[in-house]
């Protein structure tokens, strides 16, 4: 609730003598209205201790606003350099990994080579066949195996 608006000091008349005899004529000759029981003034020591509290919890709560930015603002930018650094930590790794799946995958090649195997198996007294001969079971299909010429289509020539 706001507090009524006092009333101004009367300004002196400066047609009036130093007496004041002219502000008791006046006195005299107009109806005295009654006047309004005054209301205390407020000490001006109360009106800036109200200001200063205002001003206070202001700037209290602008400090905690500020200090709270500046904190989530430090934080989330050290969140950010840590994230950088994992980041930066998986691209390494990945370099490294990707090096040695070139590394495994040349030693497969050099392991599966045709001629590697062969050379190995003399060395362990192993040998290809004279003679090769393809055995067909009886009652089995007159198909010939894939990429094989048809047995029915050549069989009425001579080779």
């Amino acid at each position: 609730m706001s507090v009524p608006a006092r009333r101004a000091a009367a300004v002196p008349d400066p047609t009036e003598d130093a007496t004041g005899a002219g502000a008791q004529e006046r006195a005299k000759s107009s109806p005295r209205r009654s006047d309004p029981p005054s209301i205390p003034a407020t000490p001006p020591v109360l009106r800036a201790r109200r200001r200063r509290k205002h001003h206070v919890g202001f700037a209290i709560l602008a400090t905690l606003v500020v200090g709270t930015m500046v904190f989530g603002i430090a934080s989330m930018n050290a969140v950010l350099a840590q994230t950088s650094f994992r980041i930066d930590e998986a691209e390494r790794r990945i370099q490294e990994l990707s090096l040695d799946n070139l590394e495994l995958i040349r030693a497969q090649a050099q392991l599966s080579a045709p001629g590697r195997i062969a050379a190995w198996a003399r060395r362990n007294g192993m040998r290809l066949p004279d003679d090769i001969r393809s055995l067909h079971a009886p009652g089995g299909s007159t198909a010939a195996p894939a990429g094989a010429a048809d047995p029915l289509a050549t069989a009425g020539k001579d080779p």
